[in-house]
């Protein structure tokens, strides 16, 4: 079956064409080699998702359905060391279809996070192959533990094999938590014998809760 690119053009929708931004278009025309008419699927990262054609640099949209959103988990983790690090958290969670990533401040963490607009283009991207309806959210700014809202999942040595079904669930940084950083209501989860990496804690325990 010949593979029909997927992209996300933000909404408000008017008119019957989508106009698609001049690096959508030269992917879709230079590295793909599609050509007007071409058949393109499309989203507005909010759960409506369509079935069209290439036009002149847009979508000439065609029918559409609202998808419901494949989860209403949040991932918060401590920002990996490095950029090429967080890129690989961010587009793994989103093409999981985690609902939301908040950035996490620790004692022994990291405070060096990507632009927002890269982290968005991370983002962007990874439902884009994906095939996705929904954009992640990502939080703006770093937002310490005793913040987060809900039932509250910790990843951390020594905690139970099943969490349970926690609305948040937190990847601490390399150097671990903090004792007095981990809240007493909150549920210790334990993820395996080894040590794990930021990013692969976060994309085990995502895939573990999402199934």
């Amino acid at each position: 079956m010949k593979h029909i690119p997927h992209v996300v053009v933000g909404a408000p929708w008017s008119g019957e064409e989508l106009t698609l931004s001049p690096i959508q278009w030269r992917h879709l025309t230079k590295v793909l080699r599609k050509n007007r008419g071409d058949p393109v699927t499309y989203t507005d990262g909010l759960g409506t998702r369509g079935a069209g054609r290439l036009g002149n640099q847009s979508v000439v949209r065609g029918e559409e359905i609202e998808v419901p959103r494949p989860s209403n988990l949040t991932i918060a983790a401590a920002p990996p060391a490095s950029k090429d690090r967080q890129r690989f958290l961010v587009e793994k969670l989103a093409e999981l279809g985690v609902a939301k990533l908040i950035w996490l401040d620790t004692q022994h963490g990291k405070d060096r996070v990507a632009a927002p607009s890269k982290v968005f283009g991370w983002v962007l991207a990874a439902v884009e192959q994906s095939q996705g309806s929904w954009l992640m959210e990502i939080s703006p700014s770093l937002v310490r533990i005793t913040d987060l809202e809900g039932v509250v999942g910790i990843c951390h040595p020594g905690g139970v094999a099943d969490p349970g079904a926690p609305d948040v669930v937190v990847i601490g940084p390399e150097g671990g938590l903090a004792d007095d950083e981990i809240p007493i209501d909150s549920v210790v989860w334990d993820l395996g014998p080894t040590i794990l990496r930021v990013e692969t804690a976060a994309v085990v325990a995502a895939s573990r809760i999402l199934g």
